[in-house]
């Protein structure tokens, strides 16, 4: 058993959920790893003795690690290692709230020390480098704080319609600030809540009117994961979430976010996109001196569109890669 095995097998097994049309890649590594205040966050890592490199991948707002395992596969006949993550409070890691099936986070600080905590005592064991940090709509916006701070740990990084802004009536930022401000203790509270029913489960939501994907069997599946198993799903929004991605994102300001960046970037941006700003994110990111901006047709989830559009999504990203790794 080599030392990485061996690591890995010190942690509590994890489980991957499985659809009969829709399966894990082969060989997965999958496990829990303990928070500084006593959090498990689930992680599952492929493909680890890579001379290529891994990707970091870090998913959005609800989802969870077996959603990509399509984009995971792709990765890895890529030849990439590749590691992938629930953020605490969604799939199978542990939740923020009482009622598990809402979005809550208390700060996004809890977000920012869980990655880094799990950067220095796991990846750091098993992650062949070079690195470089896949991230979507929060994960991306989540990632890109931790580039910033540690952007010598990375190769590159691949923000795909990251949550460097939101597309939100500027009354309701200010509103909830407000609410907040007078009434604190009505953060753990739904802004939106869950689409659950204590007899039917998860309601399947109306693909369309869904901001997410024009690709109805993709979205379909996500909804076939969650109702396979009711615990990977995440539905609905706290005040307290709102609040913080609110605070989070004015980190990005043009132009001096992308100004103190050396490494490549490549931001995916939706050209359809309804829940961030793509027009914002460009200008945020044209300030990165060695940036590379692609926008694409799609809605928010490029990579879990129709295919069209996910080609067009995957040529940008190898011929980012191509000149990463001349």
């Amino acid at each position: 058993m080599d030392d990485k095995e061996s690591f890995i097998n010190n942690h509590e097994k994890a489980p991957l959920i499985e659809l009969d049309d829709f399966r894990c890649p082969s060989k997965p590594n999958s496990f829990y790893v303990q928070t500084n205040d006593n959090k498990k966050i689930r992680i599952a890592l492929w493909n680890k003795e890579s001379n290529k490199g891994t990707i970091l991948l870090q998913s959005g707002r609800t989802e969870f690690i077996e959603k990509y395992y399509e984009v995971i596969q792709e990765f890895i006949d890529r030849e990439f290692c590749v590691v992938a993550m629930d953020w605490r409070g969604q799939g199978l890691s542990d939740r923020t709230s009482n009622n598990i099936r809402l979005g809550h986070i208390d700060s996004f600080n809890e977000y920012d020390k869980d990655f880094e905590m799990i950067i220095e005592k796991v990846y750091q064991h098993i992650c062949p480098r070079p690195w470089i940090g896949f991230g979507h709509s929060m994960g991306g916006c989540l990632l890109a704080t931790n580039f910033t701070k540690h952007e010598n740990n990375y190769r590159a990084l691949i923000l795909c319609a990251p949550m460097l802004t939101m597309k939100v009536n500027i009354w309701i930022k200010r509103l909830t600030k407000l609410i907040l401000f007078l009434l604190p203790w009505l953060k753990r509270l739904p802004l939106s809540p869950p689409n659950w029913d204590k007899k039917q489960g998860w309601i399947e939501e109306d693909f369309e009117q869904n901001n997410l994907t024009s690709d109805k069997f993709r979205f379909d599946r996500s909804f076939r994961l969650i109702s396979k198993c009711p615990e990977l799903g995440v539905k609905g929004l706290s005040f307290g979430w709102v609040n913080e991605a609110f605070k989070r994102i004015e980190d990005f300001d043009y132009p001096n976010w992308g100004k103190t960046i050396t490494k490549p970037v490549l931001l995916l941006s939706a050209g359809k996109d309804l829940l961030v700003d793509s027009d914002k994110n460009e200008l945020i990111c044209s300030s990165i001196p060695n940036r590379s901006i692609s926008r694409i047709n799609g809605k928010h989830e490029l990579l879990m569109e129709e295919n069209d559009i996910r080609n067009e999504t995957w040529k940008a990203i190898d011929e980012f890669l191509e000149k990463i790794y001349e």
